[in-house]
């Protein structure tokens, strides 16, 4: 059989089928969006409520006035369980420095945690610099793995999000943790 002028003209003119194809063409890219959009939504979600935890940590812990005890920031630890709804919160890692000054240096005072640690101790090479004689610094810090949904898009490992604040006591210029 042979293709002439007249065959390529009803070739082109065809419309059969054409919705069908581009279908089968758009469609794969149309659910790799979406499944991506959906992923990299509940990513910036997870994220702002790991710097929402972490701000509320340290504002929480710097409202105490002179000490804190391990209960009260176990009480502190549970209220976090709330901001990090609908996201699983027992596997939030959490951890809160109190720093004092000591000479020109930022000295670790005291450290807690819970879940684990989100990496060493925050450097102290800036830390002085943020501080006065007697006027103590809280870090808080937040971290979570989030594991995507579908894993098609930004990968099938574990994003780990994480953030710290820093702040100074409110109620004094000191606070100590007395049985950390």
């Amino acid at each position: 059989m042979r293709f002439g002028p007249r065959h390529l003209r009803r070739f082109a003119r065809a419309e059969q089928g054409i919705a069908a194809i581009e279908m089968a063409l758009i469609f794969p890219v149309m659910l790799l969006l979406y499944f991506g959009l959906v992923d990299i939504t509940n990513l910036l979600s997870a994220n702002r409520r790991v710097t929402l935890a972490a701000s509320t940590l340290g504002d929480l812990v710097t409202q105490q006035s002179e000490t804190i005890k391990k209960a009260d920031l176990n009480g502190i630890y549970a209220a976090l369980a709330p901001i990090m709804d609908p996201f699983p919160s027992n596997n939030v890692k959490i951890q809160i420095f109190g720093y004092k000054k000591s000479g020109s240096s930022a000295v670790l005072s005291w450290s807690n945690s819970k879940n684990g640690s989100c990496g060493s101790a925050p450097s102290t090479a800036g830390l002085a610099n943020l501080m006065t004689d007697g006027n103590d610094l809280v870090i808080s810090r937040v971290c979570v793995d989030y594991p995507p949904i579908t894993g098609r898009v930004i990968g099938s490992d574990p994003v780990t999000l994480q953030d710290e604040v820093i702040l100074r006591p409110r109620q004094s210029n000191s606070l100590a943790c007395t049985d950390c």
